[in-house]
């Protein structure tokens, strides 16, 4: 094939992924995102990905100068991103919303739907006419399709170390879409360069106005990239001095001022407000948890050290306070523009800064510590959860000294426990209890205090520690001690846990703290929501399966009586492809972060390592295409070692021997990415004949979309959380196996 077409393909791959990172973080800033809107922002653009590439199958079919198409594609999509960017900023005033409010669900669907609407649609529609392009530069309609499909698959995984380490790290937003439309402007000035009308005569007014695109997005990336950058963040922002506002590999952070007073934005939630910090919350979960230990020398806090939690843990003759803190960004924005409060903290000789992930260090460390703090936000997403489980608990026992103690907060009320707050601190209580001695103080932050040896909380102890150690507190008083510690607290307090609903413990296979604790703040921001969660809350792995019976019985009908049979199995087969495959990239990740922490740079090789696996599985199947005589028969067998795959990797994650072997973490991933990649030629090949081929490659990539979209949508939301991986896994096996029997059925 041309040069200039691979170069095109890798480009359609790589603009894909860089459109979509870039929409999801700057949506996941605007609307405080956990995994829930994260993943309808994420199931939104496939949807639109792959209605593009359902129109862009019927039209490829009929236009008789694909490579003009694809060329105005690339141009549409390079001025119409910043387009995106900005809207999505400006959104939020629009809306009446505050900085730092959530939206509500229905805002995030119809915005995350309507917005990157061109975008989508116009990157969906790439796909059909490359196969097309490819179909005419190679002359063979049973390859074209793989092959595109490969080397997309390759653009996407070239793409996700550059846009992780390059684009989004030094470049704004828009600096980062000019550097895509850049790419794609000289792209598509390649293709119409050699692109000849029909006659002979070639198109050298428009690839001459491609190159003046280029030079013009090149232009914009220094001057007009960054006033538009200003501007978007003068509306994002309305109302509020922006100091700094930067971009790191885990998140974006942002910094206002107000008559001297700081706010630290991560991912547009407040983290640290100085040099008056939120003092009546931060002096609770300190001299709670310090107060609590006898002689407290060495403690450790995991998130949120900045900004008054030193300070307070700092009053006490402490040996040494081990901070971890998973961005490094964070830490340099707070010291170049330093307060009297934090200017204190950080230059403090007991404190020893650790960056990296918190579960990680626990791991690794050859300390004991007295007192861990573990000061984040509440397990609304996945990444979260994870220090809320009965097998972080565990690993943090095993670096506690003696009567060591894990103190951290939940969301809580005084008055009422709605069925989410209940839920959430009855499932994170359970997988405490078993292991430590737990106490639990109610307020509008439940504070939990566990023990290894067992503690007795009286008012009285802790003041007479208190006035002994000689700290000085604004609220921390014996009044407020009686008050907090009152019996009739606790006796409401677990009196409500008590009538939770058929109990989930907190687990790394089993997450449900976090779908309980995503619903009490989507619930927050829409009351509305709270319809939709009574029915998602009662997932189960039985209805599940008995949902994906009655979907199977149906592909299995139509495979079996249909009127084309053999399109509907090659086409159910890629569907199941689709799920199956994007399931598994979901899982197998978030099994990596909880075995080994939040290490970015080995998530994104994970991504690496799927993408790379469905680039060799589509290309080897291609290669392989001529030398396959039956090839129902090959599809089946594809099939079935898929099922046997998931079964294999469902026992991995679910066996206790997982945390001591990570490569296999990314052998899985690759097989789980070629399996995927492997079907695709083979069922175009099947479904082409008596089709067009680009009609027939836009239908069966609109399908594997189709398939990824409703995984996006369900797996780390839902059914994650409320069936557990295994159970998943189990979902997964179930889900492939109409497919077989369908394609199975039309064997010969």
């Amino acid at each position: 094939m041309k040069k200039r077409f691979i170069f095109a393909f890798l480009l359609m791959g790589f603009t894909s992924l860089a459109a979509e990172t870039l929409l999801i973080r700057e949506f996941f800033v605007s609307f405080n995102g956990n995994e829930l809107t994260i993943g309808i922002i994420l199931a939104n653009w496939i949807m639109l990905v792959a209605l593009g590439s359902l129109l862009g199958g019927r039209l490829a079919a009929k236009i008789s100068r694909p490579v003009l198409a694809y060329s105005i594609l690339q141009l549409l999509i390079a001025a119409y991103l910043p387009i995106c960017i900005f809207t999505i900023r400006v959104l939020k005033n629009m809306l009446g919303l505050a900085v730092g409010e959530g939206a509500g669900i229905s805002a995030v669907f119809l915005s995350s739907l309507l917005i990157p609407a061109c975008a989508g649609i116009f990157t969906g529609m790439q796909f059909p006419f490359g196969c097309r392009m490819a179909h005419e530069a190679s002359g063979r309609a049973e390859e074209a399709a793989g092959t595109v499909y490969a080397v997309e698959s390759a653009g996407f995984m070239i793409g996700g170390p550059v846009i992780t380490y390059y684009l989004i790290t030094f470049l704004n937003s828009f600096a980062a879409v000019s550097v895509v439309g850049i790419a794609n402007a000289v792209s598509a000035a390649s293709l119409l360069k050699h692109e000849t009308r029909p006659g002979g005569r070639g198109s050298s007014p428009l690839w001459i106005g491609a190159a003046c695109c280029a030079s013009l997005a090149i232009f914009s990336l220094s001057g007009p990239a960054s006033a538009l950058h200003d501007l978007s963040l003068a509306g994002q922002w309305k109302g509020r001095e922006l100091v700094a506002y930067r971009n790191s590999v885990y998140g974006n952070l942002a910094l206002t001022r107000n008559a001297g007073q700081y706010t630290f934005y991560g991912n547009g939630i407040p983290i640290i407000t100085t040099p008056l910090p939120d003092i009546a919350s931060t002096e609770a979960l300190a001299h709670f948890g310090m107060l609590s230990h006898a002689s407290p020398k060495d403690v450790l806090i995991i998130g949120g050290g900045a900004g008054g939690m030193i300070h307070e843990i700092l009053k006490y003759p402490v040996e040494k306070l081990s901070y971890v803190e998973l961005d490094p960004s964070l830490i340099r924005l707070v010291n170049d523009f330093p307060t009297p409060l934090t200017a204190g903290e950080l230059d403090e000789a007991r404190l020893d800064i650790r960056y990296t992930d918190g579960r990680y260090f626990i791991k690794i460390t050859k300390e004991d510590y007295d007192v861990i703090m573990v000061n984040l936000p509440a397990p609304s997403t996945l990444a979260m959860n994870r220090f809320y489980t009965t097998e972080f608990f565990k690993e943090a026992g095993r670096v506690l000294g003696t009567n060591g103690i894990i103190v951290f907060s939940l969301p809580g009320s005084l008055s009422y426990l709605g069925p989410e707050l209940r839920d959430l601190n009855a499932s994170v209580l359970a997988a405490l209890e078993g292991q430590y001695s737990v106490n639990v103080i109610p307020g509008y932050s439940n504070i939990f205090i566990a023990s290894k040896g067992g503690i007795t909380l009286t008012p009285d102890i802790l003041f007479q520690r208190l006035e002994e150690r000689k700290i000085s507190t604004k609220t921390f008083n014996k009044a407020y001690l009686a008050d907090r510690l009152d019996r009739q607290w606790q006796e409401w307090f677990y009196g409500s846990v008590g009538k939770a609903k058929p109990l989930i413990k907190n687990s790394d296979r089993s997450p449900a703290a976090a779908y309980y604790a995503a619903a009490y703040l989507n619930t927050m921001a829409s009351p509305r929501f709270r319809a939709a969660e009574d029915h998602l809350g009662k997932i189960t792995l039985h209805n599940s399966l008995f949902a994906v019976l009655i979907c199977g019985l149906i592909v299995v009908a139509l495979g079996r009586y249909g009127r084309h049979r053999k399109a509907v199995a090659s086409g159910a087969a890629i569907f199941t492809a689709g799920f199956v495959g994007m399931s598994l990239n979901l899982i197998l990740i978030y099994a990596y972060q909880s075995s080994y922490g939040f290490l970015f740079s080995h998530i994104a090789m994970l991504m690496a390592s799927f993408m790379a696996g469905l680039a060799f599985g589509g290309w080897l199947m291609t290669r392989s295409l001529s030398r396959i005589k039956r090839d129902m028969d090959c599809l089946a067998a594809t099939e079935l070692s898929a099922a046997a795959f998931v079964l294999v990797a469902g026992l991995f994650m679910a066996g206790p021997g997982t945390a001591k072997t990570p490569i296999l973490f990314f052998v899985l991933l690759a097989a789980s990415g070629f399996f995927v990649g492997a079907e695709f030629p083979l069922a175009n090949r099947i479904a082409l004949r008596g089709r067009g081929a680009a009609d027939t490659a836009g239908m069966l990539y609109a399908l594997d979309l189709a398939g990824s979209w409703l995984a996006a949508l369900l797996v780390s939301a839902a059914l994650v959380p409320l069936v557990g991986i295994p159970g998943v896994c189990s979902i997964l096996v179930c889900v492939k196996i109409p497919s077989i029997i369908a394609v199975s059925m039309n064997r010969g």
